[in-house]
């Protein structure tokens, strides 16, 4: 334990979700983890617990890195205009061919983990990110955006699909007019709710 003390965890684990988010967990080694960190095994372990441990304390980090893109809608005055800047802003992402390891929570979401742990943490970051678009969409039926009546839980359930299949086709590194049709697209779900 004497070491723990001689690195900086955060940039330790900063390294390890490197690895994760290029490998995945099941191809990942402790020995690889401990590493990219430049530690040892024993002090990975001492330091951070499990393998299991250290990937949902990566994908954690990951999320809140990402946490920037919901704020997009949430910190906009209209919902609907955020909503879009959200969608732009991951197809920007997708259809950078210098990020090819696309999004790790879809990443770690396709490789469904049969570690009971993991899938709970995973459930719960998509069943989060619905809650925030419906309540974001709650919002524009507040301040007339949207019809009174919308099912907005459903909406928020198909942006939320919808936003990791996007994600998906980022690792084939799609082109921006193909980015641009699906973001006019999903946006165009939303037309016959619009209040006139």
């Amino acid at each position: 334990m004497a070491d723990v003390l001689h690195f900086d965890v955060d940039e330790a684990l900063d390294e390890m979700l490197k690895v994760f988010w290029k490998q995945g967990f099941k191809s990942t080694t402790t020995k690889e983890l401990a590493k990219s960190a430049k530690l040892s095994e024993g002090s990975l372990f001492n330091t951070f617990g499990s393998k299991r441990e250290v990937y949902i304390l990566a994908l954690q980090k990951y999320r809140n890195n990402a946490s920037y893109l919901f704020e997009l809608i949430e910190q906009d005055e209209s919902p609907l205009r955020g909503i879009r800047k959200y969608w732009e802003a991951i197809a920007a992402r997708a259809a950078d061919k210098s990020k090819t390891n696309g999004c790790m929570i879809t990443n770690a979401t396709i490789e469904q983990s049969q570690d009971a742990k993991i899938v709970a943490f995973i459930n719960s970051v998509h069943s989060d990110n619905e809650k925030r678009f419906k309540k974001q969409l709650d919002r524009a039926i507040e301040i007339g955006e949207l019809k009174s009546g919308t099912d907005t839980k459903a909406l928020a359930q198909f942006l939320q699909h919808s936003s990791q299949g996007i994600r998906v086709m980022s690792r084939l590194n799609p082109s921006k007019p193909k980015m641009k049709n699906i973001v006019d697209s999903v946006m165009s779900v939303l037309h016959p709710y619009l209040r006139a």
